[in-house]
């Protein structure tokens, strides 16, 4: 008899010892490791912290495959490479890339090389021989020998490196980027010296570090620390540059080997901010220190939006207060413009004069800009401020009369609309060339004037010339002023050219043009202080032209009454204020930064 013996399930899978450590063996074998996935091509990289020169990507490589030892996970070994990189890249003061762009540059490398292990191409790994460049080129560098090794490395291919086994001598670092050093005490003097004494009776050589260092003194701890932006807030101030290009500036002299700080355009514009805040608390103490002042103020349109330039001025100084928006260009717009300014600097106490335009708005009786402020003045309790209009505009208004009622054009367009100013416009160089000049003027000294009014000024001396000697002086011609009404002698200098070139018009613009080359010139080239004889000349002058309109011009708008302050009766310093604020308009996007451009180029 037979017996038979069924074998469970378990007992069919049973296996020896010997067996499992066979098999484990294996999986073992199949396990990646850095020993087997290691490339010949690459070499082994420990650190690439420890490199004394740009590492190249069979570098970056190499490292990638040793951290497998270590770590299976992708991620983790990218990181600490972009972590290693960065440290090396701080060592050498090379300005990096941001991380999220240089971990995007290793996963490229990483990709293209395993792609490349499965459909190895040729010259793949010659390319692997190139720098694994992370510098960010257009950043900001420390000096400008960092950026020469830069360029070196990437030129030899990362073969030009430096060693940092041997530090510098203290004599080639620049004071600035020496390391600042506590004082001693005289223990710790004490301590040295015995140290400095065995060291030498031991026979032992003094390394060259010391050597070096030892003709230096030590900084000391305490120092003034200068402002980064200085610098750059008075290119923005004094050149009107923007804060950007500032920014620029810097660091290009930076590179030269100018000893200049590079701030960044936040810190240059956070440099105008400070030095706005503190130009505006320089105007409020001398505001209390200084009572009598004039105020000026005039308007401008820019983008569609009106801007008013506030500013005061006495014997001594002039002070730019601010640029506002206004509403509108009607008179209580302008006054709630400047009412907020003056508020600012509790400025109401100081204003003892006003010079302004003699428009409508300004010089309304009962709600004029003027008015507005003497009712302002007597609410406070104040002394009522002395009214003066600009006596440049007054003899523009003066002119612009004459001009009228000898040529019988009238206009109600903003530019001159008179024939003869047609006429120049069309064949102005044609006319030139046509002219025939006799005679070479007398030559007379240039008292100061530039640009419109320098021509004005050498026109009106050719025509004293001509009536002198009865014959055409030679004239340096230049080129035409703008016709809006606005610009004061644009009506004078037309005038002058028309007597000269267009001779169909000579027996017409006799009278103007003499009436400007005499009494008219004689008040506008003079330096706008209070004088009797001025007012007296230039009314027997309109007399004579028997111009009832002009007349009664000079008589309503021209104040004979001596000012309470010896300044120049023009509102010449703000139209020059408005010049500004134009320039400044074209680089400020919003209305605080133009305030704060304005306020910056005070110079008190």
């Amino acid at each position: 008899m037979f017996l038979y013996f069924r074998e469970t399930g378990n007992m069919a899978y049973f296996k020896s010892s010997d067996t499992e450590k066979k098999n484990a063996q294996k999986w073992t074998s199949n396990l990646p490791s850095s020993i087997h996935t290691m490339r010949r091509d690459l070499p082994r990289v420990e650190c690439l912290t420890s490199f004394t020169r740009l590492p190249q990507k069979r570098h970056v490589l190499g490292k990638y495959h040793m951290l497998l030892e270590e770590d299976k996970m992708k991620s983790t070994r990218i990181k600490r490479i972009c972590q290693e990189l960065s440290e090396l890249w701080g060592k050498f003061n090379f300005p990096t890339l941001s991380q999220q762009a240089i971990n995007a540059r290793l996963t490229k490398m990483i990709l293209l090389y395993e792609k490349n292990q499965r459909r190895p191409k040729e010259g793949f790994l010659n390319g692997m021989k190139s720098i694994f460049d992370i510098t960010k080129v257009d950043g900001v560098w420390l000096c400008r020998e960092d950026k020469e090794l830069y360029h070196k490395q990437i030129e030899s291919g990362g073969k030009v490196g430096y060693t940092t086994h041997k530090p510098a001598p203290k004599s080639s670092i620049h004071p600035s980027k020496r390391q600042r050093h506590l004082p001693i005490s005289h223990e710790q003097s004490a301590t040295i010296s015995d140290m400095e004494s065995e060291s030498v009776s031991s026979g032992e050589n003094v390394s060259s570090v010391t050597e070096d260092s030892s003709d230096e003194e030590p900084v000391p701890n305490k120092r003034k620390k200068p402002s980064a932006t200085h610098q750059a807030t008075k290119l923005v101030s004094r050149q009107s540059l923007s804060t950007n290009k500032a920014s620029k500036v810097c660091a290009s002299l930076a590179e030269e080997g100018v000893p200049l700080p590079t701030p960044t355009q936040s810190g240059v514009w956070r440099g105008v901010i400070r030095l706005t805040e503190k130009k505006k608390g320089e105007i409020k103490s001398l505001l209390k220190e200084e009572k009598d002042y004039c105020l000026h103020f005039d308007g401008k349109r820019l983008v569609k939006q009106e801007y008013q330039v506030v500013c005061i001025k006495n014997a001594t100084r002039d002070v730019r207060l601010g640029v506002v928006r206004c509403k509108s260009g009607s008179s209580k717009d302008i006054y709630d413009a400047l009412e907020e300014v003056i508020d600012e600097y509790d400025a109401w106490s100081s204003i003892k004069m006003i010079v302004c335009d003699t428009t409508a708005v300004n010089t309304g009786r009962s709600n004029g800009v003027v008015a507005r402020i003497h009712r302002t003045m007597n609410e406070k309790g104040l002394d009522v401020p002395q009214y003066i209009g600009c006596q440049h505009h007054i003899l523009d208004r003066i002119l612009r009369h004459v001009l009228d009622f000898y040529v019988s054009e009238t206009t109600t367009k903003p530019s001159l609309n008179y024939k003869f100013v047609d006429e120049l416009l069309e064949n102005y160089n044609n006319l030139q060339t046509e002219y025939k000049a006799e005679t070479q003027m007398e030559k007379t000294e240039n008292p100061g004037w530039r640009d419109d009014f320098k021509f004005l000024y050498e026109l009106c001396k050719a025509f004293q010339h001509y009536k002198k000697h009865d014959s055409f002086p030679i004239i340096k011609w230049k080129k035409l002023p703008s016709l809006h009404s606005a610009r004061w002698n644009s009506r004078a200098i037309y005038t002058l050219l028309a007597y000269f070139l267009l001779p169909s018009w000579r027996n017409i613009l006799e009278r103007p043009v003499s009436f400007i080359a005499n009494s008219w010139q004689e008040a506008w080239f003079t330096d706008q202080k209070f004088k009797e004889t001025s007012y007296k000349d230039l009314h027997f002058g309109i007399t004579e032209l028997r111009c009832a309109s002009a007349l009664k011009c000079l008589k309503t708008h021209w104040n004979r009454a001596p000012p309470m302050l010896h300044i120049p009766r023009s509102n010449m310093i703000a139209e020059r204020a408005v010049k500004v604020m134009e320039e400044f308009s074209e680089i400020c996007k919003k209305d605080k930064y133009l305030n704060d451009r304005f306020v910056v180029t005070n110079n008190i």
